[in-house]
């Protein structure tokens, strides 16, 4: 792991296992035989990598190698290394220069898209403007508002696309293959809007799955630590939850001051990612929470107990919930806080040498 405000990783240093960046400036001149897995402002990426690449940036420049796919999300891409897997890339404006070569299937998004070099098989592109200009072996699927294929274009394989209107295609661009054009209203706004809504539809299933998932094996693997944190967090309900609410807000804006500082950006990054690992953990527990807290009125107990069936009842019940606007909302924010700080006053009493919080009168 390399984080700083400048990071350099300099031609000939080689690093045997995965590598993780995050830097506001990014240089990658050396040679990596895992994944590289970099996060900055500024990102220049110009060696050798032998497996996949995933980055995000404002300002992503790639000339390296790269063994296997490589993943972008930025503001500004420039391309003009080679890939020899699958190209997936996210941003403003995509530029593909003529020197680039791409061994997998592309898929793009973007506002501007320019692809000038040599794609072996498919290209899938959503952007606002596209220009065709490369060798292109496989399909092409896009869907534009302008679609242009430059004097460059080769496209051996068939070319669909959709757009407000026909491609303005250059005399001298060869296209071998078949050509379907399929006329929309601008960017189709109910095929955007029908996108949208069943990858939220998947994201929701999926990020259930996850929650439940890791809920379950919260349990069974921390069955104490389980207990202890969920009995704790719901006997003293107010108090975390002020806690919490107040640790939510105030510790995001010491991060950044922290950042603003050379020496503090490593100790920022390193908070950021504990105050985000506290946050997913309470998003999980929040929902076992709610399960203890129904089970215990439901059988009219004394004591709050964690078991499974809690996991089960609580967390489907909190993504329910989630459903009812405003009010949903509201009522899984107030557990999650709890736990939030549940979880920060245990942590504070691990450091100080603390096993057991003082409980409410």
């Amino acid at each position: 792991m390399r984080a700083g405000q400048r990071v350099t990783i300099p031609a000939g240093e080689v690093v045997a296992t995965n590598l993780y960046i995050a830097a506001g400036e990014i240089h990658f001149s050396g040679s990596v035989e895992g994944d590289l897995t970099v996060a900055g402002g500024e990102v220049s990426l110009d060696g050798t990598v032998a497996n996949d690449v995933t980055a995000g940036g404002g300002q992503i420049r790639v000339t390296a190698q790269i063994g296997g796919d490589l993943r972008l999300v930025a503001g500004q891409m420039d391309l003009s290394g080679r890939v020899n897997g699958d190209l997936v890339v996210a941003g403003g404006v995509v530029r593909v220069l003529p020197d680039t070569i791409v061994g997998g299937d592309v898929v793009l998004a973007g506002g501007d898209v320019i692809l000038e070099g040599t794609l072996v098989r498919s290209v899938r592109a959503v952007a606002g403007k596209i220009l065709l200009n490369g060798t292109i072996t496989g399909p092409v699927s896009v869907r534009t508002e302008s679609l242009a294929i430059g004097e460059g274009a080769r496209l051996d394989g068939a070319l669909t696309y959709f757009a407000p209107a026909e491609a303005v295609i250059h005399e001298n661009a060869k296209i071998s293959g078949t050509m379907t054009f399929h006329m929309i209203s601008g960017m189709d706004q109910n095929w955007l809007r029908l996108t949208m809504r069943r990858a939220g539809i998947a994201f929701f299933i999926l990020r259930f799955a996850m929650t439940l998932g890791a809920g379950l094996l919260g349990f069974f693997l921390l069955r104490r630590i389980s207990q202890d944190l969920v009995q704790y967090a719901l006997g003293n309900f107010g108090k975390e939850f002020l806690r919490g609410f107040v640790l939510f807000f105030v510790i995001p804006p010491a991060i950044f001051l922290v950042a603003i500082t050379v020496v503090g950006a490593p100790v920022a990054f390193l908070g950021g990612l504990f105050h985000l690992s506290v946050g997913i953990v309470s998003v999980i527990y929040a929902g076992i929470a709610l399960g203890t807290l129904i089970l215990k009125w439901l059988r009219r107990k004394q004591e709050f107990e964690v078991s499974w069936k809690a996991v089960l009842l609580g967390i489907p019940l909190a993504f329910l919930v989630r459903l009812v606007p405003y009010v949903g909302f509201l009522f899984n924010a107030t557990f999650f806080l709890v736990i939030f700080g549940a979880l920060y006053e245990r942590f504070w009493l691990l450091l100080r040498g603390t096993s057991t919080p003082a409980k409410s009168p």
